[in-house]
């Protein structure tokens, strides 16, 4: 049983590193470079459309678009946002199963060849939370830095300058990852996509409902239009107000947050203590199946305990 689970996991990443297109890198640039030369002239000199960010990210690994979505839906990254990871999607997730065999082998020494079967469970909940981790924060950066590019685009609008020069005025001058959102916005329209469509692609890969309200603004203000320049001053006062109470509730969470730190690193040295002064009291939940038991009990109450204060005060500060 654990001989064939581990052979359909190898079978499982060789099938996902198979799946990359040959020569599909070549294929990427020699696309990027028609599409640049039959985009306006300015374009061609810094052009990030979905295609160019695209492939130096998933160059080396290709698969058909509906498994792609699948598997993105699964272990949790996000297509539109592929330039955002260190990696490429697929070859971070091919790294994730390195933990969740170590996981399916403890339990499969707690609970015999059954417990190999958590490993495909373990596989996408650590797929997931690196993801997640990754887009939450990328998300806090642009939340931080969005009343700085509302403004200027605010000061920008009031000295009579074009919207879409504002924006790139605020892709040039805001540093990441607000800047690289904003170049990438510019960009777009340069080379034709509509404000509309550019401004949802914006929406959609900040995850903000912040960003969201912006889009809305400006795409009225393009269509109907309007005061864009109280709209967005309001909505810059309104972001700074909640980044500053973010801020202070961050402060006031301290103590509870140090409190955290400090009962998931008491068991860690006591261990460690007891190890340098008793090392076969200590051993015991290694050598014994029963100390097995417990030690993983004391390891899955630690991390609901730490998740959950964690998950508190996050959903407090929100």
């Amino acid at each position: 049983m654990t001989a064939l689970l581990l052979a359909l996991l190898v079978a499982i990443a060789l099938a996902l590193w198979g799946l990359h297109s040959t020569g599909s890198k070549g294929r990427g640039r020699r696309r990027a470079a028609r599409f640049a030369a039959h985009s306006l002239p300015h374009a061609r000199v810094r052009m990030s459309s979905r295609l160019v960010q695209r492939t130096p990210q998933a160059s080396w690994i290709r698969m058909p678009a509906p498994l792609e979505a699948r598997l993105s839906a699964v272990f949790g990254w996000d297509a539109e946002r592929l330039d955002q990871y260190p990696l490429a999607p697929t070859l971070m997730v091919l790294v994730a199963v390195l933990p969740a065999i170590a996981g399916g082998a403890y339990a499969a020494k707690l609970a015999g060849a059954a417990g190999w079967l958590s490993t495909l469970l373990l596989w996408v909940l650590v797929s997931r939370w690196v993801f997640a981790a990754i887009h939450r924060k990328r998300a806090d950066a642009l939340y931080r830095q969005l009343p700085d590019a509302l403004g200027m685009v605010v000061r920008a609008v009031r000295a009579g300058i074009p919207v879409v020069e504002a924006l790139r005025t605020v892709g040039r001058e805001v540093p990441d990852p607000t800047g690289a959102e904003f170049r990438r916005l510019s960009d777009q329209l340069a080379i034709g996509i509509t404000m509309e469509e550019a401004l949802k692609r914006l929406a959609r890969r900040s995850g903000l409902p912040e960003y969201r309200f912006f889009a809305v603004s400006l795409t009225l203000q393009n269509s109907a239009g309007g005061n864009l320049t109280e709209t967005l001053d309001n909505l810059a006062d309104v972001v700074r107000k909640r980044v500053a109470t973010r801020q202070r509730g961050h402060a006031l969470a301290s103590q509870a947050r140090a409190s955290a730190y400090v009962l998931s690193a008491v068991p860690v040295f006591a261990a460690a203590a007891l190890m340098l002064i008793n090392p076969r009291y200590v051993l015991v939940l290694f050598n014994d199946p029963r100390g097995n038991i417990v030690l993983a009990c004391a390891i899955a109450s630690l991390a609901t305990g730490l998740g959950t204060m964690k998950a508190i005060i996050r959903r407090s500060l929100s």
